[in-house]
């Protein structure tokens, strides 16, 4: 094995202990259940959205359930939807969500606003409320979890990802 092929390796196994190291420290952080995968179909794996949100790299959704209700999509962006949409469903979380309208962002856009005009690829989770959904898996998942949900209070500690598994 030359050299450049052997720091790749020691790269990929220093990632992999990062993201294990950082979904123990968000477990203790949000004080959860210890985060498992299992297995529902001979396809897919179930993560708990807990997970540090690197692990959902490269993966494709195929389900998001909510304790026992699953629900079916085909992107991470859809899944965001359905997470979303539950949460400003409950009246409270709603008014919290509409509160933080326009005074959260991201490097260059809002994440949450009242117009979807500035946003690049917004999403309406009701009225005058926009998400910005345009990142990559990683940092979507890391913008509901941690700036949107946590914000306003949202349990979703009984929230897992069905994924597709091409193993």
């Amino acid at each position: 094995m030359n050299t450049l092929q052997e720091l790749q390796r020691i790269h990929g196994q220093t990632i992999d202990l990062e993201a294990a190291t950082s979904e123990l420290i968000r477990k203790m952080e949000n004080n959860t259940a210890t985060a498992r995968w299992q297995r529902t179909e001979e396809y897919e794996v179930v993560y708990p959205i807990t997970m540090n949100p690197a692990v959902f790299k490269g993966k494709k959704p195929t389900a998001v359930i909510f304790g026992s209700e699953r629900v079916s999509v085909s992107s991470w962006q859809k899944a965001v939807k359905e997470i979303m949409y539950r949460c400003s469903a409950d009246s409270e979380h709603r008014k919290r969500l509409m509160n933080l309208r326009d005074k959260i962002s991201g490097r260059e856009r809002l994440i949450l606003s009242a117009k979807k005009s500035g946003m690049r690829r917004p999403f309406e989770i009701g009225s005058r409320l926009y998400m910005e959904t345009h990142y990559d898996t990683e940092t979507l998942m890391r913008v509901l979890l941690t700036r949107v949900l946590d914000e306003v209070g949202y349990n979703y500690s009984n929230i897992t990802v069905a994924v597709w598994n091409a193993v």
